[in-house]
């Protein structure tokens, strides 16, 4: 049995509360068909797109870090008090070659000499040497050694290999160690 109102013709009308005879419905109040967990455009993201970008977004600074630790760690940007900076030093010069700390603070420098003993100038050794603070070290090759010292004057001091590679006169053998107040 239909349900509905008759029409004229005798006919019965799909849906009681449209007029006789109408034969197009408005599709204008009619809401798009949606995935289950996608938001509807122009509305509010759902719970589960919002955890999925989040994990997205904190997995990418995660990993952007764990990429880019090492780099800053060397750069002598980022240290504690208590733990030395690597500074590498070969025929190419230092690196880093800006090392800064706080006047007054004990420096702890982590020397690493990666020329070995075939160089041709100066047998593979090399030095870290500070006029201004009286600081003289020498590395052998392919050794390590951790050097202490205080910088007590706030200022910028120029540190230098004098043992090979031409020496001071060699623009790559020097760097600045940066004492700030």
């Amino acid at each position: 049995m239909r349900r509905g109102r008759p029409r004229r013709s005798g006919e019965f009308c799909p849906l009681p509360t449209q007029p006789c005879g109408a034969r197009r419905q408005d599709m204008s109040d009619r809401k798009p068909v949606q995935n289950p967990g996608e938001a509807p455009s122009g509305q509010q993201p759902t719970r589960r797109s919002f955890v999925t970008f989040g994990a997205i977004a904190v997995g990418a600074v995660a990993a952007s870090g764990y990429l880019l630790w090492p780099a800053l760690r060397q750069s002598g940007l980022f240290r504690t008090a208590s733990e030395a900076t690597p500074v590498a030093i070969s025929m190419s010069g230092f690196s880093p070659n800006v090392v800064k700390v706080r006047a007054g603070e004990t420096v702890r420098l982590q020397l690493i000499n990666k020329d070995n003993s075939t160089h041709s100038d100066g047998g593979g050794w090399h030095q870290f040497a500070i006029d201004e603070l009286k600081v003289d070290f020498k590395v052998a090759p392919l050794d390590v050694v951790e050097v202490s010292f205080t910088a007590d004057k706030p200022g910028t001091y120029d540190f230098y290999c004098n043992v090979c590679c031409g020496g001071k006169a060699n623009p790559y053998m020097h760097g600045q160690l940066v004492v700030e107040a």
